[in-house]
């Protein structure tokens, strides 16, 4: 009875109400490159975390290991390729998961976190503040600057300025206060002569 219901507020919903097809406009949020790329990262993540089981708990290896290594195994030489200007040389992976028993998975652990610190490396995207214009409030003259170079000038002056150096640096080192003075002062366990032969001439041994 439910059913019949549910089709009848269905069908008459469809028969009276506008109907209107919605094309996919979704645009994609990341690159084609990087979404591929953070693709083989996370595939990478999942085989590094059953191989660190294995090195964990090397005693629960069994054969499902090897076939999952297998299909591991194909995908990985191509995310190899693929990369091969990153990779290289490009490193060579067991045929079978049971061959790194004897090292308890250690080897193809290391070759397999180092493969996954690069692409993690590669997966960071790169941010950066383009500023189109910049507007100086100044109390008496007032500017917006749109010229690249002015603004690049303006940036660079309101970090040198925007916080004042409050205090001159001192001329010598007797001037500092007692925490500062004893740090650079020479040592007294260093001999002061230690230095004395850097503005030696060398000497030439014709052999």
């Amino acid at each position: 009875m439910c059913e019949y219901l549910h089709s009848s507020i269905i069908a008459g919903t469809n028969a009276i109400l506008p109907a209107r097809t919605i094309s996919n406009d979704h645009t994609r949020k990341l690159p084609k490159d990087l979404e591929t790329l953070l693709q083989h990262y996370h595939f990478l993540n999942r085989v590094l975390h059953s191989i660190r089981l294995l090195c964990k708990h090397p005693h629960t290896f069994s054969p499902s290991h090897d076939h999952k290594w297998s299909i591991y195994l194909v995908r990985l030489n191509n995310i190899y390729r693929f990369y091969n200007s990153i990779f290289s040389p490009i490193p060579v992976l067991p045929s079978t998961l049971s061959s790194c028993w004897t090292d308890n998975f250690q080897q193809i652990f290391v070759t397999l976190f180092h493969t996954f610190k690069l692409l993690r490396a590669l997966s960071r995207s790169y941010h950066r503040i383009m500023l189109d214009h910049v507007f100086i409030d100044h109390p008496t003259a007032p500017q917006l600057l749109t010229d690249p170079k002015d603004i690049s000038d303006a940036v660079v002056d309101h970090f040198q300025n925007a916080v004042p150096i409050k205090s001159t640096p001192s001329s010598h080192i007797s001037a500092l206060s007692d925490r500062w003075h004893s740090e650079y002062s020479p040592m007294d366990t260093v001999s002061p002569a230690i230095y004395d032969s850097l503005l030696s001439p060398l000497l030439w041994i014709n052999g």
